[in-house]
């Protein structure tokens, strides 16, 4: 049996919208509430609220939340992030997640490896040139078979889900993966209105075939670092 590690907790949560609110049972984690309404299904009250803050109250707990329009080849869906939570809501919903919490219902072919061992070899930054400039985008999981990469601003806000990137994939340690393409698969974004440059969105890339080189050291990379991931020491539960 294969352990499938708890990251949500199914729960009610309530979305303050002037005097109105709306109660949906939604897929809850520190980041925020994925999934929550498809297209069709948006109350027009919280459309009109997409680049704006909108209350969100998990057990009790309100937080502020924004947003975040999610494109694949589906459909489209909503989900809410967390703005500054508080440590509260972080240590309830972390809570809840140990004691009554599920595995990501999205099954995927190859293990996502996250950036966030810095002490470990892993790809940091994609740079791209998009439109006439050099934009660099930060990786966020990775796999043999493609990125998570985030951006915060407003070059890619024509990029859309079938569209083909090329970059050069940079490491934390310098060195560099050249002549890289992929196909975008998701995309998520978040509009922030009186801010524009802080808008925020993520592509999932879906790697189209290297050549042998850049294959090799793309490879040996994600070696090193699960090679890292087994003999680092097991931090205590």
């Amino acid at each position: 049996m294969t352990f499938r590690k708890k990251v949500f907790v199914s729960q009610k949560i309530s979305l303050h919208v002037g005097e109105k609110e709306f109660r949906v049972q939604a897929l809850v984690s520190s980041y925020g509430a994925k999934y929550v309404f498809e297209d069709s299904e948006l109350p027009e009250e919280i459309r009109q609220m997409i680049g704006k803050e909108i209350e969100l109250v998990y057990r009790k707990v309100p937080v502020k939340c924004r947003v975040v329009r999610e494109v694949n080849s589906a459909g489209i869906v909503y989900s809410f992030r967390f703005v500054k939570p508080s440590n509260l809501l972080l240590k309830q919903i972390n809570k809840d997640i140990q004691e009554s919490g599920l595995p990501s219902p999205w099954l995927r072919s190859l293990p996502r490896l996250n950036t966030e061992a810095k002490h470990l070899p892993l790809p940091a930054l994609a740079v791209v040139d998009y439109a006439g400039d050099v934009q660099f985008l930060s990786v966020k999981n990775f796999t043999l078979g493609g990125l998570l990469v985030e951006y915060t601003g407003t070059a890619f806000r024509e990029l859309t889900v079938g569209a083909k990137l090329d970059f050069d994939l940079v490491t934390n340690g310098g060195d560099k993966i050249d002549n890289l393409s992929a196909k975008v698969t998701h995309v998520s974004s978040e509009t922030v209105e009186d801010n524009p440059e802080a808008n925020r969105v993520q592509f999932g890339l879906k790697f189209l075939p290297m050549n042998i080189l850049s294959e090799a050291k793309y490879r040996s990379l994600i070696k090193d670092h699960c090679l890292g991931l087994k003999f680092q020491p097991m931090e205590a539960e």
